[in-house]
């Protein structure tokens, strides 16, 4: 269990940076030991493909963080409108005047 979204994907991270490390240092020992050829071919393309995911799920990540952070602006800007909208109104009513929370 983590304590945010963001934790969760940071220890998400730091596991698939340790799983490319064991990757690549096992294809590193499979060509230096002289490894059978498709094997290592075999070993390269999936080092590689596992590579392409990680970059993938990063442009993901940091894209849904810019969709989150422009919608947190679009909220507050929202938010902020609606308390000027009730200042104002609440500035206009005089003392004589029903609360407009009160309805007519």
């Amino acid at each position: 269990m983590y304590c945010s979204p963001a934790c969760r994907q940071k220890a998400y991270r730091a596991r698939s940076t340790r799983r490319m490390a064991v990757l690549r240092e096992t294809l590193r020992r499979s060509v230096g030991r002289g490894a059978h050829p498709e094997a290592v071919r075999s070993l390269h393309r999936s080092v590689a493909s596992s590579m392409e995911r990680a970059r993938e799920q990063l442009a993901r990540s940091r894209e849904l963080c810019r969709v989150s952070e422009l919608r947190l602006r679009e909220s507050d800007v929202i938010c902020r409108e609606s308390l000027r909208k009730r200042a104002a109104r609440a500035a206009s009513t005089s003392d004589t005047e029903r609360a407009w929370w009160l309805g007519s």
